[in-house]
C-alpha cells in the first residue's frame, strides 16, 4: 500500500474522472466511418450483435457481405431508422385530406 494524503487521493480521483469524461465526450463528437463492421453497426443502432445478425439473416436491414464478414453503410442505416418514423396526427390528417380531394377529382 502507498501512503497518500486524502488531498492527493482526491486530486487523483478528480484527474482520473476528468480524463474519463473528456475521453467519452470526444468519442461522442467523432463522426463514425461510412462503412461499419458488425460491432460498430450494433453500437450505432444500440442493439445486441446477435439481434443485428438475426436482422441480416432475415434481410430486414441493409448490409453487405464480403467473404464471411458483414458490413453496413452508415447512410443506409440512418435511412433504415428513418423508415420507422411514426407520422404525427397532423401528417395523417393532411394525407387523408389529400386522398379525399384526389378521389373526388377522379
Amino acid at each position: 500500500m502507498t501512503n497518500i494524503t486524502e488531498q492527493e487521493f482526491r486530486k487523483f480521483l478528480r484527474d482520473a474522472l476528468q480524463e474519463i469524461l473528456t475521453g467519452e465526450h470526444s468519442a461522442l463528437k467523432e463522426q463514425p466511418p461510412e462503412i461499419l463492421d458488425v460491432g460498430q453497426a450494433a453500437y450505432f443502432l444500440k442493439m445486441k450483435i446477435a439481434t443485428l445478425y438475426e436482422k441480416t439473416s432475415k434481410k430486414l436491414i441493409p448490409h453487405f457481405k464480403k467473404g464471411n464478414k458483414l458490413y453496413f453503410r452508415l447512410s443506409e442505416l440512418q435511412q433504415w431508422i428513418g423508415q420507422g418514423k411514426v407520422k404525427t396526427q397532423e401528417e395523417i390528417e393532411c394525407r387523408a385530406i389529400t386522398f379525399t380531394l384526389n378521389k373526388k377529382a377522379a
